[in-house]
């Protein structure tokens, strides 16, 4: 090659080179790129796992959904879908089409709903139908029949909608109308169909045989029939005949079973009119449903008192009503003694009208039992409806802190009820029913039902069950908690602080299944098939690995005595299920810098397999990975943080930082945040305009909430100063909740932080203390004294510790520039917290903002008020901290004047 010729060819390369470098060149990520950033919601997988199944939402945007072959990478798109479902001969994939953004904005403006299509595909043709206005859809378990529920018309006047049923072979489609509900029986060959007709002269229920297209007529009469219940392994079907009564407000139901569906004569009926055995004036109610015991011989349902309806009193006119002309009033009377306050009974208004009391049906000798009364009116059934237990909180109404019960032992054959515990909040039944599950005194215990013995099963075992890291002001721990029981209430699992346990309860045996507390990872069971209540002894036990300190996470397996390591990874590794009939799984895998992805693998785990491709747009971009810090509070306690770098981190420069904060919060590393511009939290936005984001944990000790805040978030932002990163005088605190709450006290005992951001924070704990849960209608003190409050006694008997943990007590001293957020409606922390907190904060002539968001509740849903409040704490921090130009609604507010107009509905 002479001279001239390398020149060239030198020349090319170095073209080439900066060809490739500049196409390869980073941007920075603005609030205009977020939007095209996609997250993964409904999944679904095929019985066989061929099949994968997933619909990809953006930020902003129209969505899809995706199906893919696992084996040869074939992939279908469909845009506005979403709910896959595959049929069980994994031939057949059935999904919702919905419409695009901004055709359903312009629906909720004119106040209608999205009517949804759905789109059918055979998976081996990849051929697609579509049927219009589809409401709901399932596949019957033989895979070969589609159940399509349509929309009921706005002008019907009955329950009755239309119902394609398709046969996937052939590509049928029969339809049936006025039908109010349906059911398909366990092997899905018997559809039963409820019918409602305009002139009600055809209801009725009638049996499909889907297999021959035949029909039976099971019921036929005017009242409505509801409740389709199939017994899950027989061919045995309940439901209810509506039966009206001039006399009283509501109806009662007659009970019908068949105990087999095919056989005309199997049709018994139970009528609560004329039953020997019901309770005069109640009536059976159709809101609790029916239920099968497993033996096929019981149904159990609700019944309540029958109310009369009221005469219209004939009036007095023989004397004159002064205040005839007054409305009647509406007054509301709040009782000491009401052991739900008013405002609960409010919240709980339906639940409260369905109140009933269950209620056995014996089938074979047609005994009826009332189970629940008056005093126990919490009755439960184990799985098998083998069992009933029930509560009593009478002795302890009206209830101030913990839900304490006096537990009853109640007698499926006539209902008399044994008290087997008392003042304890709950139990657990074992699935055959042979033990009832407690825990105190830290420690497991069982109930013997045919012994009616008391055991304690973990009292010789070297561990501590309750869970002490919970600091929350109860009475008594509660424990880490408990898994699955094996065949035939043998043994049961439950855990320590790491480990997994299997205790049997006869023998009070306990043995130690895991490695945890050497490893320092916690293991915990999760369940991939729901169908069994219990586990039989030679199944495989899956479980959950989470690195205690390390938060590397993953997924372990018991097989016999070994436990192996499945996956274990410094990722975040979630969502394992598995194939109804393949050895295969699929799992979740992010990381701070690895958008969330789906993979499938073999039972080993080994090499597994990408399924999904989520965010390659990232790659253009400037992102950060995350880190784990480790501090030490001011009382020796060693605690951790997750810390996210800035996007374009240069080694030796200072940067601002962003510490939030909540309670613990080092569990979300390897977590991937999208950047959105609806959240003012969204530790991707600062990241990506060169913030560190810090958020450390927060560890507490009783009666001092906000002192152990300082305590812990104090030492950690200065360990992060230590480490010459960080500008010392660009650092902003914020949070939300009992996060907001926390950033307004700590910036009254420090003056390490130079702008502060709290969304609806408690300030006066005083009044939050006498305040009401809105959402919940529950009294706040309960909160204080048992749970995030942590003051286990209240104001009068804590006066000091309520003062000098309130933000609102200490803000003489702060010097931080606070900007708070509130909804009008917050139902969690009432607006007066804010209103309380600015009128102090005004008086003290102290930088001080409140943004107020007329109707919204504790967390904003209108996104262009969520758009707001994240534009505007954005805005506060670059001001505060990096000295950018302060907008006029920092500077001098807005006049009520100028305020723009909400936009009518």
């Amino acid at each position: 090659m002479n001279h001239m010729l390398k020149k060239t060819a030198g020349a090319f390369c170095m073209l080439l080179m900066l060809s490739v470098s500049v196409s390869a060149q980073k941007k920075q990520l603005t609030p205009e790129d977020y939007g095209q950033w996609q997250s993964i919601t409904y999944t679904a997988l095929s019985d066989d796992a061929s099949w994968f199944a997933y619909t990809i939402s953006l930020v902003e945007g129209d969505g899809w959904l995706m199906v893919r072959n696992t084996r040869n990478d074939d992939e279908h798109k469909f845009m506005y879908a979403s709910r896959p479902v595959f049929s069980a001969n994994n031939d057949w994939v059935a999904f919702q089409i919905g419409v695009s953004e901004d055709e359903e904005r312009k629906l909720e403006k004119k106040k209608e709903r999205v009517k949804y299509k759905l789109g059918l595909m055979n998976l081996k043709s990849a051929e697609v139908d579509t049927f219009d206005l589809v409401e709901n859809f399932e596949f019957a378990d033989t895979g070969n029949h589609l159940l399509m529920k349509k929309y009921k018309p706005e002008d019907s006047k009955t329950e009755g909608v239309d119902l394609i049923i398709r046969t996937l072979s052939t590509g049928r489609n029969q339809l049936v109308g006025n039908v109010s509900s349906h059911a398909l029986n366990e092997d899905g060959d018997l559809l039963a169909i409820a019918l409602d007709t305009p002139d009600q002269l055809g209801n009725g229920v009638q049996l499909m045989n889907l297999n021959t297209g035949s029909m039976m007529v099971l019921s036929s009469d005017e009242a409505d029939f509801k409740g389709l219940t199939w017994h899950e392994e027989r061919n045995a079907l309940a439901y209810m005949e509506t039966d009206e009564d001039e006399d009283h407000e509501d109806p009662t139901h007659h009970v019908i079973a068949h105990t087999d569906a095919m056989n005309p004569e199997s049709r018994i009926s139970f009528n609560p009119t004329t039953h020997d055995d019901f309770p005069e004036g109640m009536r059976v109610v159709d809101f609790s449903g029916l239920r099968w015991s497993d033996n096929g011989n019981t149904l159990f349902f609700g019944i309540k008192e029958w109310e009369m309806k009221e005469e219209e009193a004939e009036k007095d006119t023989t004397e004159t009503d002064l205040d005839e002309d007054l409305d009647a009033t509406n007054v509301v009377i709040w009782h000491w003694k009401d052991d739900q306050i008013q405002a609960q009974q409010e919240v709980r208004r339906n639940q409260l009208e369905r109140a009933d009391f269950m209620s056995a049906w014996h089938l074979r000798n047609n005994r009826f039992v009332q189970l629940a009364d008056e005093n126990v009116d919490d009755v439960n059934l184990n799985s098998n409806g083998t069992l009933a237990y029930g509560y009593d909180s009478g002795p302890y109404e009206p209830r101030f802190r913990e839900s304490w019960n006096d537990v009853y032992h109640v007698n499926l054959r006539n209902g008399a009820k044994t008290k087997v515990l008392e003042r304890i909040e709950n139990v657990s039944s074992s699935p055959d029913g042979k033990y009832l599950m407690y825990f105190r005194d830290n420690d497991w215990w069982v109930y013997d039902v045919s012994s009616k013995q008391h055991k304690n099963v973990t009292e010789n075992t070297d561990t501590r069950f309750e869970n002490f890291l919970a600091v929350n002001g109860r009475e008594e721990y509660r424990p880490f908690g408990s898994g699955q029981w094996g065949e035939n209430d043998e043994w049961v699992l439950i855990y320590d602080q790491f480990d997994v346990f299997k205790a049997w309860p006869a023998s009070g045996k306990v043995e130690k299944l895991t490695s945890g507390r050497e490893n320092n990872i916690v293991y915990r069971q999760t369940r991939l098939d729901f169908d069994e209540d219990q586990l039989a002894n030679n199944d495989p036990i899956y479980l959950t690995m989470f690195g205690d300190e390390s938060k590397d996470r993953g997924y372990a397996r018991i097989d016999g005595n070994d436990v192996d390591e499945l996956i274990y990874e410094p990722m975040h590794i979630t969502r394992l299920a598995k194939a109804e009939e393949a050895n295969r799984f699929i799992m979740m895998m992010e990381s701070a810098d690895d958008s969330p992805d789906y993979f499938i693998t073999g039972s080993n785990f080994r090499n597994p397999k990408a399924l999904t491709s989520t965010n390659p747009q990232q790659d253009d971009y400037y992102w950060a990975d995350d880190e784990l810090i480790t501090f030490t509070n001011a009382r020796g306690d060693k605690l951790e943080g997750r810390l996210l770098y800035p996007a374009n981190y240069e080694e030796g420069k200072k940067y601002p930082m962003i510490t939030y904060i909540y309670e613990l919060r080092s569990q979300g590393l390897n977590d991937y945040s999208m950047p959105t511009r609806t959240s003012p939290y969204n530790a991707r936005r600062y990241s990506s305009e060169g913030y560190f984001v810090f958020e450390p944990d927060i560890n507490y000790v009783l009666r001092d909430p906000g002192v152990s805040a300082v305590e812990s978030v104090v030492p950690a932002v200065e360990k992060m100063i230590a480490t010459g990163m960080i500008n010392e005088d660009q650092i902003g605190l914020t949070g939300h909740s009992w996060g907001a709450y926390q950033t307004s006290f700590i910036i009254t005992q420090t003056d390490i932080f130079n702008s502060a951001v709290a969304g609806a924070p408690l300030t006066n704990m005083v009044s939050m203390y006498n305040s009401v849960y809105w959402n919940s209608g529950t009294p706040d003190a309960t909160i204080f004294e048992i749970s995030q409050g942590r003051f286990p006694e209240p104001y009068w008997m804590d006066w000091d510790n309520f003062i000098e943990n309130s933000p609102i007590f200490q803000m003489q001293d702060n010097t931080t520039p606070l900007l708070v957020e509130f909804g009008t409606d917050d139902g969690a922390v009432d607006f007066n917290q804010g209103v309380e907190l600015y009128n102090t904060m005004r008086r003290m002539e102290k930088p001080y903002v409140m943004l107020v968001y007329e109707g919204e509740n504790h967390g904003l849903r209108q996104r262009e008020n969520m758009i707001d409040y994240a534009t505007r704490a954005f805005e506060w921090h670059e001001h505060f901290l990096k000295g950018k130009e302060a907008p006029a609604w920092i500077t001098s507010g807005m006049n009520y004047l100028d305020r723009p107009e909400m936009q009518e509905d």
